[in-house]
This record gives C-alpha cells, sequence and structure tokens, in this order.
C-alpha cells in the first residue's frame, strides 16, 4: 500500500509541475492515469478532478469541465470555489443554462460572501439577464473589496454608463484615480470614460441638428430674407459711375529757395 501511495504521490506532484509549466496535454494524460487508479485517496482524487477541470476550462471544453467539477462535489460539496467554477463553466457553454449558473454563484457566494471574481461574474449575468439592481449591487460591493483592481473598477463603471448612471461612474472612476494616482491602469480608465463621454455627446448633437433639419427648412444667417408681400422694394436711382483715369507718375521738384536752418 505505502508503494502505491508514493506512486500517487509522485505522479499527482508531476502532474502540479506540468500544469505549472502549461503542458496541458501531458498533465492532462498523466491525471486521467491517475483518475483512473481503484484505491485512490479521497484527497487526491478530489485534486486530481479539479485539476482537470481546470485545464479543460482553460482550453474551453466546458462539457468535459463541468464531467470533472461534478466529481470534485461529490468529495467537498461546500467548496465555494468549485462552485464558483462549475458557474462559470455552465455560463461559458453556448447552450449553458443561466439559472442554474445563478444557482451555483450564489452557492458560492453563500460560502464566501467576499470573493470579488465570484460577485463580479454573478453581477454581469444579472445584468445579461435584465436584474439591473441585483448586479450593480453586486458589481459595487466587489469594488469596494477590491478597491485596487482596475479591472473590477472599470466593468462596475462600465455597467453604471450602459445603465445610464453616467454620473456615478464618474465618481466611480475619480475615487479610485485618488486612491490610486501613481497607478497608470486608473488612469487609462478615467480617459477612456472622458473620451467616450465626449463622443457621446458629439453624437447627440449631430442627432439633435439631424431632428431639427427634419422639423422644417432652416433659415440660414447668411440669407437675405425675401420682401413681404405688399412691401415696395426700394431701388436707389443713381446711376453708373464713371471709370477714373489712370494716375500718371508724380515728379517732385525741389525748390531752389533756402530756409534758414
Amino acid at each position: 500500500m505505502s508503494r502505491t501511495l508514493n506512486l500517487i504521490d509522485r505522479l499527482l506532484a508531476r502532474g502540479r509541475d506540468l500544469q505549472q509549466l502549461g503542458r496541458d496535454r501531458e498533465a492532462v494524460r498523466l491525471l486521467r492515469r491517475l483518475a483512473g487508479f481503484r484505491e485512490l485517496p479521497a484527497e487526491a482524487a478530489e485534486e486530481t478532478q479539479v485539476r482537470l477541470a481546470e485545464i479543460y476550462l482553460r482550453h474551453r471544453r466546458y462539457h468535459q469541465a463541468r464531467r470533472h467539477l461534478t466529481a470534485a462535489l461529490r468529495h467537498r460539496p461546500a467548496s465555494a470555489r468549485y462552485h464558483y467554477l462549475m458557474a462559470t463553466a455552465v455560463e461559458a457553454e453556448d447552450t449553458g443554462d443561466p439559472r442554474r449558473a445563478a444557482r451555483h454563484y450564489r452557492r458560492a457566494l453563500q460560502l464566501e460572501p467576499d470573493r470579488p471574481d465570484c460577485l463580479v461574474d454573478y453581477g454581469l449575468l444579472n445584468l445579461r439577464e435584465g436584474r439591473t439592481e441585483a448586479g450593480l449591487t453586486c458589481l459595487r460591493r466587489a469594488v469596494e473589496l477590491a478597491p485596487g483592481d482596475a479591472e473590477v473598477v472599470g466593468k462596475l463603471a462600465t455597467a453604471l454608463t450602459a445603465a445610464g448612471r453616467s454620473e456615478e461612474a464618474r465618481a466611480v472612476l475619480r475615487a479610485a484615480l485618488f486612491r490610486n494616482p501613481r497607478d497608470g491602469r486608473f488612469r487609462r480608465l478615467w480617459d477612456e470614460f472622458q473620451f467616450r463621454r465626449l463622443v457621446r455627446r458629439q453624437k447627440e448633437a449631430r442627432r439633435q441638428k439631424r431632428r431639427e433639419a427634419a422639423a422644417g427648412p432652416v433659415l440660414l444667417p447668411f440669407v437675405r430674407p425675401a420682401f413681404p408681400a405688399g412691401c415696395p422694394r426700394i431701388l436707389r436711382p443713381d446711376g453708373l459711375a464713371p471709370v477714373p483715369a489712370p494716375h500718371g507718375p508724380r515728379l517732385f521738384q525741389l525748390s531752389d529757395q533756402r530756409h534758414a536752418q
């Protein structure tokens, strides 16, 4: 039994190293071999299933990832991380069920309420499903937990802008920039927000001009208005002015008279 345990430990350690090195194909081959052991300890079996699920998630093979996560949840049903990974796998599938994904997100947050990554993804799911207030609440809480994460702050600002709350988005970005004045990521978020805001204002101004043009003719200020009906038009009776003759050169002659200095 001890030889088997040593082999399991070595194989699992090798699988960890291969996964960290990004050699996923070799890691999957080794971990699947390890998962086929009949007398595999519970901890090793759980880790094997989770590592296989992580690799399949990274390669967007969500069906295989869900299968391994289901096996991992049998070993530890109260794992917030496993429920979160299952929610992301379910949501990412082409035929994913948003309600099932939401259940796993909620279960993960019940087990660990202060997970910014789970709060962000659950908030975005709520926004996509039309639950705006619930989604914004999750994103605001995520920013409270991770105020130095520019990606989280940017997602909240984008969601607020899409919901028509540009002033709140501006306040969120200004506060983040104040907290992180030396971080260029927050400066880029602020500049991008200001640029998009200017673009929206310009588009709205052009739409307003098109609406005014469609409402009726526009009298340009440099067009002379027509005389109203019944008003006599006054014409000047002046004749044509004669063309002046060309000027010849003027000769200046100095006087011989001397003046006292």
